[in-house]
């Protein structure tokens, strides 16, 4: 089995290191990982017959999925030894998949019925814009003659409210209606 590699996450390869015959004291690790077209090296410690290289998250330098061999390097009184090696793949260490089983349709179609004559239901905001125009003295009967006030209202209304602005069309149109 393949010895995984994490591309978006840090760790640590370590092992135990026993040596014959030489000392520790000046030896040092590193890791070699080779893809077929990239070679990375990691540089580790040795320190009381343990190995600690720390491979740090790939992610930018090998694709997920990637393959490859990984060796494991230690030179000790100027010999080299390659005393492990193994196959590697890289995967995602976090990851979050998502499957949308079934979308919810409405059972029955939704229809709107108008019927001729009869005004469409007001909007809350209308409403709210009524009830301004209301308490500045403006009303069915004078809304003509007060067009300009009725104007610098509305202006004044969404320049107050300005998440309402992409919809004013309609809240003044529903107004207007109101107020015919």
């Amino acid at each position: 089995m393949p010895y995984t590699l994490y591309i978006d996450k840090d760790e640590e390869f370590v092992c135990e290191v026993a040596v014959k015959n030489a000392s520790l004291k000046n030896a040092f690790a590193r890791m070699i990982v080779e893809t077929s077209d990239l070679t990375l090296m990691f540089e580790g410690k040795l320190k009381d017959g343990k190995c600690t290289v720390p491979i740090r998250r790939l992610k930018g330098l090998v694709d997920e999925s990637s393959k490859g061999k990984m060796h494991l390097e230690i030179i000790v009184e100027d010999t080299y030894f390659k005393p492990w090696e193994e196959n590697f793949v890289v995967e995602e260490h976090t990851s979050i998949k998502v499957k949308i089983a079934e979308q919810k349709k409405p059972s029955k179609p939704i229809l709107e019925v108008k019927v001729a004559g009869s005004k469409p239901k007001m909007s809350e905001i209308a409403r709210n814009m009524l009830l301004v125009c209301e308490k500045v003295g403006i009303n069915k009967s004078n809304a003509k003659k007060k067009a300009a006030d009725l104007k610098q209202l509305f202006k004044e209304y969404f320049r107050a409210n300005p998440e309402l602005i992409k919809e004013s069309k309609r809240y003044i149109n529903e107004t207007m209606d109101a107020l015919r």
